[in-house]
């Protein structure tokens, strides 16, 4: 078994554990409000568009968090079978591939959002929405916390940080 992948896995179970304890679903709701207001004050959106990203990003806040909570469920899962005093490989390798699933599920998502948010910007609100997004994503953390020297993602982000999005292709 590839011990990395279990490290990584048990760290992302504990952080989904300490993140639904700590919060209940009404809190969540006012955590995901507060994230579309802090890009409202941010970008500063007019009370048009900031109405427009709070109707589009509804359905994506639900589905998100539908799939926040399926990954839990398959992250217990996971731990479980591990724990067995004969863990089925087979079952371990499913619920992996599902992990995995998800991940790209959450992903997707936020992509989405993002195309919501960029979909109601001015072309000078989305000269900053690539730094707003670095940062709520904590791009720069994960950075930190990478083993390499001189890398050259680094350097991605900065440009990342200084780019202007094209308008969204509603417009």
């Amino acid at each position: 078994m590839n011990y990395a992948l279990l490290v990584v896995n048990v760290t992302a179970l504990a952080t989904i554990l300490l993140t639904a304890s700590a919060e209940g679903k009404s809190d969540q709701k006012r955590k995901d409000i507060r994230s579309i207001r802090f890009l409202k004050e941010q970008l500063d959106l007019t009370d048009e568009q900031y109405y427009e990203v709070v109707q589009q990003s509804d359905r994506t806040f639900r589905r998100y968090n539908y799939t926040l909570d399926l990954l839990c469920d398959a992250n217990i899962s996971l731990l479980e079978e591990m724990a067995r005093q004969d863990p089925d490989p087979v079952k371990i390798e499913r619920l992996t591939r599902r992990i995995g699933t998800m991940h790209t599920n959450l992903k997707n998502l936020t992509v989405e959002y993002f195309d919501n948010v960029r979909s109601v910007c001015t072309e000078d609100q989305n000269t900053m929405l690539a730094s707003l997004f670095k940062m709520i994503m904590q791009l720069e953390a994960r950075c930190e916390q990478c083993n390499r020297v001189d890398c050259p993602r680094k350097e991605r982000l900065e440009i990342l940080g200084q780019m202007n999005f094209p308008l969204s292709q509603n417009e």
